[in-house]
């Protein structure tokens, strides 16, 4: 296009369509970063960026700083898995949990996933499921500078019993980022509190749920992405206040937010 644009939308030059489990809808991209304990929304955003990539840190790091707290742990879904930005989290004070996705050309042919091979930190090995190891045989540059290390043991899959499970190429090649001891270090966090996905689901699934129901508001109703950030602003302080009312009472609301603490009786 000579806009420069993959996507064009007559209706709101600035929607992008967004796909969802079932359906591909022309929309924007919500972003929330919801209190687990009291299921509050400590910030929000919208994008028109379809993938979640890229996003945690921004989302997280203000949320943090909202918060006024020097750390915070931040859960969130596969979409969100980017090694960069489970880097740039750590930088910001952010403790990452986010689980690997299940993609690439071996998964999808059935093959052994990466997460079957154990990588060996002291060795700088991959040991596959055959019990082999796989040593680093090649290096390439990747974005940003970061390199790319390929583990391969051609000699061993040319004997091994499970070969037509793990590749149909002459021997099988993982693949790891030069700075991917932030991923294991992730995976080993996830591991050890295996529930925190459980309750991401249950904490930021409540307010995209209540706004839905008791507000009705199942699409936006302004146009143009500057219209539709400051339309989700309201509809997440109208979300707040609503579950602040639910959680202490009107009351103490009220006195939270005088200088004095005083309350105005009634007339």
């Amino acid at each position: 296009m000579e806009s420069g644009n993959d996507q064009l939308s007559l209706t709101d030059p600035d929607a992008r369509a967004m796909h969802s489990s079932s359906r591909v809808a022309v929309g924007y991209n919500v972003q929330i970063a919801v209190d687990t304990r009291h299921k509050l929304i400590a910030e929000q955003q919208v994008h028109n960026k379809v993938s979640d990539l890229g996003l945690l840190t921004e989302t997280a790091e203000t949320a943090r700083e909202a918060l006024g707290v020097a750390r915070i742990n931040a859960v969130a879904d596969r979409g969100y898995f980017k090694i960069e930005d489970i880097e740039a989290c750590e930088a910001a004070g952010i403790l990452p949990y986010v689980p690997k996705p299940r993609r690439g050309s071996a998964v999808a042919k059935g093959f052994f996933g990466k997460d079957q091979f154990r990588y060996e930190a002291e060795a700088d090995t991959y040991t596959c499921p055959g019990g082999a190891a796989l040593h680093r045989r090649y290096v390439s540059p990747v974005r940003d500078a970061v390199r790319l290390f390929d583990y391969a043991n051609a000699a061993a899959c040319k004997l091994c019993a499970l070969r037509s499970r793990c590749t149909e190429a002459a021997f099988r090649k993982i693949t790891r980022y030069e700075n991917e001891a932030v991923l294991d270090q992730m995976a080993e966090r996830l591991a050890a509190w295996p529930e925190v996905l459980d309750r991401r689901r249950e904490s930021v699934e409540h307010p995209f749920g209540s706004v839905k129901q008791w507000m009705g508001q199942g699409a936006f109703l302004m146009r143009g992405l500057k219209n539709v950030r400051a339309e989700f602003s309201l509809t997440a302080i109208a979300y707040n206040l609503r579950r602040a009312i639910t959680l202490i009472g009107i009351p103490a609301l009220i006195a939270a937010v005088r200088p004095n603490g005083s309350i105005i009786p009634p007339v």
